[in-house]
């Protein structure tokens, strides 16, 4: 991928640029490879899958800019980046989201609304966020520091609309805090639809305002698709398969997001029973609409994954016959480890954006071994890196991973 703001040195976020595609990917996987080595499966042989691919710019499902400039003259960038440096045109970006990008300063000119200053603390827009569909739909939430510039954003966004027709909703995420979180927790639509269709995979998932949606669009719904496949595998594998026995087998999907994992597994295992736990419920309002909207019979829930799976392997059923976990960057953590540890269940699928919290992670699940695995380019050109482990229980006990410090 070239780019005319790296090059320049406007911009240094894809720090990997000035590496080949193949190198990135290759050191990336050899790392993951070296640092899960020690809790792979001997008995399972060659573990390693190839990586998880997808196109290497036009891939970002979301756009974060950084609004600095003035009412007149407003500049969209990277926290951190050159000053006065417009990344509109980032290549990363889908077709599409530059022209939105350019819409949005022509409205912030029309309706006069000043950026946030971080060294005065004066200034109302702080962020423009936009989602992007593969099928070329847009939803735009403009970050603001109070209300007091709605008025003038309503008063001109029919413009916007109308030389922008791809544009689905438009929202204000209001955000008084002088931190370095991006958003606020009050969400203020302004029009349009409360969610965007993101066609991933073999599902369409319903994103809302602020429910978290994987980087690379292409590349989730072959991570979706992978991980749905070995739970189907592994159920087939226990005898668990449709038709073996008179109990449909149940899947836990803990840390579910929009519903990605969950709604592939429906596919690919039909007869199980499935439940989605997240904390989100504007996730899971997502999820349930995506489920309702296939026909898929998914059960979701609002609710803290590690808490919901204690006290509902407490119940008559006890735990589940698999198990997905796909946390945020800090991990599943000690509690939910140890509790999957002394669970029983015999297969678990684990995708992490953090190989280190993985690695911490499988530590305290001596009993869990590597039986397959992917390395997930979900970050081209950065040195962040996902991966998607399959792990089958072994009564033998297994060293620890070696310190990803």
């Amino acid at each position: 991928m070239q780019c005319h703001h790296f090059d320049a040195g406007e911009c240094r976020s894809c720090t990997l640029l000035p590496l080949p595609r193949t190198r990135q990917v290759q050191e990336a996987g050899a790392r993951i490879q070296e640092l899960l080595s020690p809790v792979v499966d001997p008995a399972a042989g060659d573990v390693w899958g190839p990586p998880v691919l997808g196109a290497e710019s036009g891939f970002r499902a979301r756009g974060k800019m950084a609004v600095s400039g003035t009412a007149q003259e407003p500049v969209l960038g990277l926290p951190g980046q050159a000053e006065g440096a417009d990344l509109c045109d980032c290549p990363l970006y889908p077709v599409g989201v530059e022209a939105v990008l350019e819409g949005v300063k022509a409205l912030v000119r029309r309706a006069q609304v000043p950026p946030y200053s971080v060294a005065r603390r004066r200034g109302e827009l702080k962020n423009v966020l936009v989602t992007a569909s593969p099928d070329g739909e847009h939803v735009v939430r403009l970050v603001l520091r109070t209300d007091s510039a709605l008025g003038r954003i309503r008063e001109h966004l029919p413009r916007l609309l109308e030389e922008h027709p791809s544009i689905v909703a438009v929202s204000a995420n209001l955000h008084p805090e002088h931190t370095t979180r991006v958003e606020g927790e009050e969400e203020v639509s302004l029009w349009g639809a409360a969610s965007i269709g993101v066609r991933t995979g073999d599902v369409v998932l319903r994103a809302r305002p602020r429910s978290f949606l994987q980087t690379h669009t292409e590349v989730a719904g072959q991570l979706y698709r992978q991980g749905a496949a070995w739970i189907a595998e592994a159920l087939s594998d226990a005898g668990t398969s449709p038709g073996s026995t008179g109990t449909a087998p149940r899947v836990w999907d803990l840390y579910c997001g929009l519903g990605g994992f969950a709604l592939h597994t429906a596919l690919a295992a039909p007869a199980a029973r499935i439940t989605g736990v997240e904390v989100t419920p504007e996730a899971i309002d997502g999820a349930r609409e995506a489920a309702t909207a296939h026909g898929l019979p998914v059960t979701f829930l609002a609710d803290d994954a590690t808490a919901w799976a204690r006290h509902e392997a407490e119940g008559p059923e006890g735990p589940p016959d698999a198990a997905i976990v796909n946390p945020p960057r800090r991990g599943i953590g000690p509690e939910l480890a140890a509790w999957l540890e002394g669970s029983g269940v015999a297969d678990v699928v684990y995708s992490s954006c953090n190989p280190a919290t993985l690695a911490a992670d499988l530590a305290a699940m001596p009993s869990l071994r590597i039986v397959a695995a992917r390395y997930v380019d979900m970050f081209p050109h950065t040195e962040h890196a996902e991966v998607i482990v399959r792990l089958r229980r072994t009564p033998t006990a297994v060293p620890s991973p070696k310190d990803p410090r």
